[in-house]
């Protein structure tokens, strides 16, 4: 089965932390992960040792909130470059009054998929009209999706009252062509994050929910909040994709979450693969009957 994990963040790769003296202090404050780099190398064979043949490579601007970015657009483009296993994401601080442009850019000049935001970690309100407004318009006008941070945030100054999935209802209905994809199942608001979903089919929830125990606990404990296999089965098939969260969880490991559920074949296969490649526009490379 081809899996595509919709959530990594590249945090750690040695190569990065050693043409960029700021990303150790970066990674170690406002992200709050204290592992030790290890080469590009490395993450690969975690996507080896999960099966994992395509991830999405995550940055993070967080210019106003904290002073820096964790890992630039320019980091991820490079990524991509070494392996075409990894597909790179853009992220834009929407305080800035230039990140409409810049997303442009990345897209354009750097090949970026889509667009990753953290409102809990970059400290914007969702419903901005002013500053966030400009960014969903531009991800239209591109025909690129938003991933962003829901629910928890890991980071120790991450404040998740930003990260409400019910902040973003007013720009659901604002922006129906708009595909997001809501982190972590906008855990502990799950049943908020899939009634959205249920509600408005361009909103997806990704897998990378952790918050005690294993993966394997954390997804089975979400997966029955909103009604169990049978809700995600009729009503959710098509709005799922995988996500390990990785470097905060072991890739191998969340695919073992997924595979816990003993879900039937096609669904799995649209939650590892096929949902992950409409919203990256894989699905127009790739033949593929999903």
């Amino acid at each position: 089965m081809t899996r595509i994990d919709f959530h990594i963040h590249p945090v750690q790769v040695q190569e990065l932390h050693d043409s960029d003296a700021s990303l150790d202090r970066a990674v170690r404050g406002p992200f709050g992960l204290q592992m030790p780099p290890q080469p590009l190398a490395t993450l690969l064979l975690h996507l080896d040792a999960g099966a994992i043949d395509k991830a999405v490579m995550l940055p993070l601007d967080c210019t106003t909130a904290h002073g820096t970015t964790i890992v630039s657009n320019e980091q991820v483009a490079w990524l991509a470059e070494q392996s075409d296993r990894l597909i790179p994401f853009a992220s834009v601080d929407p305080m800035v009054p230039n990140a409409p442009k810049a997303l442009e850019h990345a897209v354009r000049s750097y090949g970026a998929r889509g667009l990753k935001l953290d409102p809990a970690l970059q400290q914007f309100a969702v419903d901005d009209h002013d500053h966030a407004y400009p960014i969903y318009q531009t991800c239209v006008e591109l025909g690129i999706p938003i991933l962003i941070h829901c629910g928890m945030s890991w980071a120790p100054t991450g404040m998740a009252s930003l990260a409400h999935p019910l902040l973003l209802e007013r720009v659901i209905h604002d922006f129906p062509s708009l595909p997001f994809v809501i982190a972590h199942m906008g855990w502990p608001w799950v049943r908020e994050s899939a009634m959205l979903a249920i509600k408005h089919r361009h909103i997806c929830l990704d897998t990378s929910v952790l918050f005690s125990g294993t993966p394997t606990d954390s997804v089975r404990t979400a997966i029955e909040e909103i009604g169990g296999i049978d809700t995600l089965d009729r009503s959710l098939s098509k709005q799922i994709v995988f996500g390990s969260n990785y470097p905060r969880v072991d890739p191998k490991r969340a695919v073992w979450a997924i595979e816990a559920l003993d879900l039937r074949s096609r669904l799995a296969d649209r939650i590892f693969f096929g949902n992950a490649s409409r919203l990256l526009g894989l699905d127009k490379e790739l033949p593929c009957d999903r």
